[in-house]
């Protein structure tokens, strides 16, 4: 335990600066092609007639894939459908030389830079997690750019879903691997991946307690050993001793946030689905394709990267992506749709949906972070936002996208224990240290550096034992 406590430490400063490989939003659009509003032939409707599947979807956007304006349509299930919007096409399969295709069009690509074929992988280490499910299998293609970045483009869909590069690898092999035991051959079983994190920080926070208990015991303040001295050891041992004591309650805390990290037995579940309530405000969980209005591109001034389509109280409207950072929402013109006055007008009158049995206790416009809802790293929220407070027993809180009308996100009485016991001790990520950085950064780098150093001396009294 004394060999895991130390790679711990050490690992988690890597991982303060080095996230595990994602690809992440604001990447994904930087690296998408503007759409050629003149390629665009067929609505959503008439585009999904060749999959066939159903008229009704949870998810329904315009965007390029293989260079060619396509509509993603995302099933009840989870499954994703790619049509081509020119043709009707459906995209059924990717084939590798469609693959290099599509990063050859990317914005990954230089000039002078010729993608090559590496292998098909349905899963590897740098494409663990469960939200790459829907489009595996993967092709994994080499860019071959100074940056030694692969790319993983989905055998489904054709678009490029990850991203790494040999700088991100390299570190991730000394940080979030090691600091969260994700060799792929264990964590592509995740239960079983699971239940070894919860019984390590078990025993590690036994083992903690334990050595808590003895070196308190053999602390004497007022009755000092002879010499003067608080602890009865010398060279390592005393200085395992007296670090211990120390950083009993940080490393305590440590580990016990650890386990809080997967949220073990169930503890930060809520009792109430939110899909129900978001329903409420929707007006229902899927869009009907025909209701669907389609875009006037000639009205579109700057190029459009996506269009995306949403619904609040059974009104449909699209939202037009020209940015990681602008997008701007419109209303159909057709008469056999009520017009809202504003999208805040339209807001304002479903938020009392969302639980009609409980009292709107405040809705309000938040400009700046707060700690129940903040960016870290690829964790990336929104700004300005609307922030809904419900009466209900788990004095639910939504937080509303200005800019579209989208929940962003739930927060309840057992979010916010999951905030504190896993965020708050582990990251120490309070908004009045994240605000004055780089006070953050020194105190978890000092902290962990202490921890490095007492299981340091674990390690070394550990080590000499057994050589004995």
């Amino acid at each position: 335990m004394c060999l895991l406590f130390a790679l711990w430490f050490a690992s988690g400063i890597i991982m303060m600066y080095m996230e595990y490989p994602e690809f992440t939003e604001e990447e994904r659009l930087k690296n998408l092609t503007a759409l050629n509003s003149s390629q665009i032939l067929l609505s959503p409707f008439e585009a999904s007639k060749s999959i066939a599947i159903e008229s009704a979807y949870t998810s329904v956007k315009l965007t390029t894939i293989l260079n060619r304006p396509s509509y993603q349509l995302q099933a009840i299930d989870g499954m994703i459908y790619s049509v081509f919007a020119d043709t009707g096409e459906a995209i059924t399969e990717v084939t590798p030389k469609l693959a290099i295709m599509a990063v050859t069009q990317s914005g990954f690509v230089g000039a002078g830079t010729i993608p090559t074929y590496d292998s098909q992988v349905n899963l590897d280490q740098w494409s663990i997690s469960a939200a790459l499910n829907q489009f595996r299998p993967l092709h994994r293609i080499d860019v071959n750019d100074t940056e030694g970045t692969t790319l993983y483009v989905s055998n489904k869909s054709g678009q490029i879903v990850l991203d790494t590069n040999r700088l991100e690898r390299f570190w991730n092999w000394l940080g979030s691997t090691i600091h969260w035991i994700y060799p792929v051959q264990l964590r592509k079983n995740a239960p079983l991946w699971n239940q070894v994190i919860i019984y390590v920080s078990i025993i590690g926070i036994i083992s903690v307690i334990t050595g808590g208990i003895i070196g308190l015991m053999q602390m004497h303040i007022r009755n000092p050993y002879k010499w003067r001295n608080m602890s009865p050891y010398r060279g390592w041992m005393k200085w395992h001793h007296i670090l211990g004591v120390v950083t009993l309650v940080f490393v305590l805390t440590f580990i016990f946030s650890g386990l809080m990290s997967v949220g073990p037995w169930g503890i930060f579940n809520s009792s109430v689905s939110p899909q129900l309530q978001i329903n409420r405000y929707t007006g229902g969980s899927t869009l009907r394709l025909v209701d669907l209005p389609f875009p006037d591109f000639e009205n579109i001034i700057e190029p459009a990267k996506e269009v995306e389509w949403h619904k609040i109280k059974n009104i449909s409207y699209f939202s037009i992506t020209k940015s990681y950072q602008h997008k701007e929402v419109r209303f159909p013109e057709s008469a056999d749709q009520i017009k809202p006055l504003s999208l805040l007008e339209l807001i304002s009158n479903a938020v009392p949906s969302l639980i009609p049995d409980a009292k709107l206790l405040s809705f309000e416009l938040i400009t700046n972070p707060d700690n129940y809802y903040y960016s870290r790293h690829n964790n990336y929220r929104p700004f300005p936002v609307y922030r809904a407070k419900f009466s209900d027993r788990e004095s639910t809180w939504f937080h509303i996208d200005q800019e579209t009308g989208e929940i962003v996100t739930r927060v309840t009485d057992a979010s916010r224990r999951e905030r504190w016991l896993f965020n708050g001790l582990h990251s120490l990520d309070f908004q009045f240290l994240i605000r004055n950085r780089p006070l953050w950064d020194v105190i978890v780098i000092l902290l962990s550096i202490i921890g490095f150093g007492f299981s340091l001396t674990s390690i070394v009294i550990g080590w000499r034992r057994l050589v004995k």
